[in-house]
């Protein structure tokens, strides 16, 4: 129901109630978490201000330089039929360093009050109780001022300025219902903190969609009032400002041109504002000295306004008087506590929602024995590095930072093989295409690798520096061995940083557990990251230790797969003669859709047998040594017959002076692949059966490198063996030795680290569960702010707003 609808007694109590859901959620502390409805009074110092809110509340306040510009004060009007009644209280929201508390408190101070005489002196002493919290309030409510005069707190109070509000409850039958917050004058003579301070205090009240009522004396330009300037700030298009205009009386017959002035602000052809302007007019301090009565100070300023040009003949007459004011603010005040009701409702469910999300995240405080209480963190800190050791959706990324690493580890490994280049020396002829210093030449014989390439003159140099008692035409197996090891030089730097990557991703894995599970417990956490990651270390070294091992026996070559080497070593002799015949393997390939690569071989067996620790037998490994339907020929290679200029029909430098059967470029992808065909077809119709696109790179004649080659052949095809073996050994290892012993020797390691089972348990432990300063205070913080956003929802929904 709109505020509209209502019936004059209907709107007198829906105000009344209002204005008490108003009360009660401002004493809850709600008001520091949630922009509630306010009017609030600012103004500078010596502006008039005290004669609006004196006017307003019908009693005096405290005028002089002292302790009545030190804190803010708010008024809450409540108009009764009983008699005339004034309750002081003292709200502590801040502690003496300006620090918000945790609950706020609504403290009554002295008596009620039934005299008005009485208020102001009473606002005296609540004003020094505020600016000195270390002292008790019953004891300077019980001082009279007198006794306070003689006090050294009362002139030289511990604060200069306090954020705590004195609250003064106004009831009686001349009041209409209103509530508003008197702040301190702005000042500008003074300390500049005090200044900054008082000046601070007013920006933080104005902000949100509080009504400004800044008070404007007469006796000044508008555009030099400070107030005014800061209400601007906060509320640029002036929807939330209202201005009364102070102190009319003062401005002298002279002034037509700043009566004139101010006459056009009234009725808004200057400054405009949307609720507009008013004027009053307060009693002088003759008539305050003669003890006027706030009906007569009503009554003499409706005089004034309609006797005294050109107030009297203006056409906006309920722009003057302080009872126009009082009832548009009290209208404006219950509009908009009744519109933004909804707003505060919603808000605070959104921030208890929030409060109730972090407060999960925050571990709860012991609730055992402290042995038992860390036993039980312990094991369940032991849970989550098992859960990150073995793995899953919903853990972390340990497995899988593992898994890269090992995945770089293949690659560096593979990127070691033997650079072995089919050609006698960098600059040879490909398809007639002279190539310098083997551009384009790897890609066609092994592109993943980055070893330095070598070529068969320096194949046959190193043959030959290798030869010692051996007969013609055998290559000692040193020279084979040499190459084996040549290639496994960099392995072990493979190694380190393969399995100092996993140590790595191991100790930020357990790090992140030990701040999930220990974080409020400063000295507990680092105690056990030190117990950890000392257990971590110790199965590193362990496991280095066995790695070690491991690369030497690879030095060695050695292998029971022997059905596999000798398929791999064929393969690689077939690849090099074609690229000695100037048949591009890789070309031939994707013609057959079919990609050649040494880490698959269909429908062969794969290298899973054990490194054994038995040295391999010295005889020479040939491409002989497979069974196969053909013959390696082993005589002498033959001589070229004739020389020929090298041209672009000719084959390379490997076959000089042949003419190749099929030039270049001459047959298209369609005709090779039906040659092919027809070939291999021809040849299982003489027996010749299971063979691939790939064996026909074997019926290529006796090369003259055909040593070199062979050697070639060997050495590559054993790298396929021992990089196999060692890309799945050193992972396999890494994680059988060093991962999963973290994961499950951890909860026995931490148990006998911090000697849960002495006798003296329980209280080193407790030493342990002492939390953490910053989490007790967070905790504490988020409980405060639970209970306030609580105490306003029941409010709220005691009010009737669901």
């Amino acid at each position: 129901m709109q505020l509209t609808e209502l019936s004059g007694s209907q709107y007198a109590a829906r105000r009344k109630e209002l204005l008490a859901l108003l009360k009660q959620l401002r004493a809850t502390g709600a008001e520091g978490e949630l922009q509630l409805p306010r009017i609030i009074v600012i103004g500078n110092q010596s502006a008039g201000k005290s004669s609006v809110v004196e006017a307003i509340s019908g009693i005096s306040v405290p005028r002089d330089a002292g302790t009545c510009t030190r804190c803010p004060m708010e008024c809450r009007l409540s108009g009764s039929s009983g008699t005339w009644s004034c309750q002081i209280s003292i709200r502590r929201a801040f502690d003496a360093f300006g620090n918000a508390l945790d609950k706020v408190s609504e403290i009554p101070f002295g008596k009620l009050i039934t005299n008005k005489e009485d208020v102001e002196p009473a606002l005296r002493r609540a004003q020094i109780a505020t600016l000195n919290p270390q002292i008790s309030l019953g004891t300077i409510a019980s001082q009279t001022m007198a006794e306070l005069a003689d006090q050294s707190y009362a002139s030289n109070p511990s604060l200069q300025f306090s954020r705590d509000t004195i609250c003064v409850d106004l009831e009686g039958p001349e009041l209409t219902d209103l509530a508003f917050i008197d702040l301190p004058g702005l000042i500008q003579n003074a300390d500049p903190q005090l200044v900054n301070l008082v000046e601070g205090v007013v920006k933080s009240h104005i902000e949100g969609y509080g009504l400004i009522l800044v008070a404007l004396p007469m006796t000044d330009d508008i555009e030099n009032q400070k107030a005014l300037w800061l209400a601007n700030k906060a509320d640029p298009k002036g929807l939330r400002t209202i201005g009364v205009l102070t102190k009319p009386d003062m401005l002298l017959p002279s002034s037509v041109k700043a009566t004139e002035l101010w006459l056009d602000v009234i009725e808004g052809r200057r400054h405009p504002l949307t609720h507009g302007y008013y004027c009053t007019r307060s009693p002088d301090d003759s008539e305050r000295a003669a003890g006027v009565t706030p009906t007569q100070s009503r009554e003499s300023e409706i005089t004034f306004f309609s006797e005294t040009t050109p107030w009297s003949t203006s056409t906006h007459k309920d722009r003057f008087g302080t009872n126009h004011l009082i009832s548009t603010l009290s209208t404006l005040l219950v509009g908009n506590v009744h519109d933004t009701l909804p707003t505060i409702n919603k808000e605070a469910e959104r921030l208890l929602e929030l409060t109730n999300t972090e407060l999960a995240t925050i571990p709860k405080e012991p609730d055992s024995e402290p042995a038992t209480y860390m036993l039980r963190l312990i094991s369940s800190f032991c849970d989550d590095i098992q859960r990150q050791v073995v793995g899953g959706f919903d853990v972390g990324t340990l497995v899988q930072e593992n898994k890269e690493s090992y995945a770089i580890f293949k690659k560096n490994i593979r990127e070691t093989a033997p650079n072995f280049m089919p050609f006698p020396k960098p600059s040879s002829f490909v398809f007639g295409v002279e190539v310098s210093s083997g551009k384009h030449i790897r890609d066609q014989v092994d592109s993943q690798t980055k070893a330095d390439p070598c070529y068969l003159d320096d194949m046959r140099r190193h043959i030959k520096s290798s030869i010692a008692r051996e007969l013609p035409n055998n290559v000692p197996f040193l020279a084979k061995e040499h190459l084996i090891v040549e290639f496994q030089k960099t392995w072990p730097s493979h190694i380190d940083t393969c399995f100092l990557t996993v140590y790595n991703s191991t100790k930020m894995a357990a790090e992140w557990c030990v701040e999930q599970r220990f974080k409020q417990f400063g000295k507990l956490a680092a105690d056990v990251k030190t117990h950890v990651f000392e257990l971590i270390h110790q199965r590193f070294a362990i496991c280095m230790e066995i790695l070690r091992p491991i690369l030497e026996a690879e030095k060695t070559p050695y292998t029971q797969n022997t059905h596999y080497l000798s398929d791999s070593c064929a393969k690689w002799m077939a690849k090099y003669k074609d690229g000695r015949t100037g048949k591009n393997n890789n070309l031939e390939l994707a013609t057959k859709k079919r990609k050649f690569s040494e880490d698959s071989f269909e429908g062969r067996p794969s290298p899973t047998s054990p490194v054994s620790t038995f040295r391999a037998a010295s005889k020479p490994i040939t491409v002989s040594s497979r069974p196969t339907n053909y013959v390696v020929h082993e005589t002498a290679p033959a001589q070229p017959t004739q020389k020929s200029t090298p041209t672009r029909s000719s084959w390379s430098h490997g076959n000089r002076g042949k003419k190749s059967s099929v030039e270049p470029g001459e047959d298209t992808t369609s005709d090779k692949e039906a040659k092919i065909t027809n070939a291999l077809a021809s040849l299982a119709e003489l027996g010749y059966i299971g063979l691939t696109t790939t064996d026909l790179g074997k019926l290529n004649p006796t090369d003259e490198y055909e040593s070199e080659l062979q050697v070639m052949a060997e050495v590559r095809g054993y790298f396929q063996i021992a990089y196999k073996r060692i890309i799945d050994n050193v992972p396999s290892l890494i994680d059988l030795v060093f991962v999963k012993p973290v994961g499950k020797e951890l909860q026995a390691f931490l148990i006998s680290k911090f000697s849960l089972g002495a006798a003296d348990a329980n209280n080193r432990c407790a030493l342990y569960l002492a939390e953490s300063p910053v989490v007790t205070a967070r905790r504490k913080e988020l409980l405060a702010k639970k209970e306030r956003l609580e105490a306003v929802q029941r409010a709220l929904r005691d009010f009737g707003l669901t």
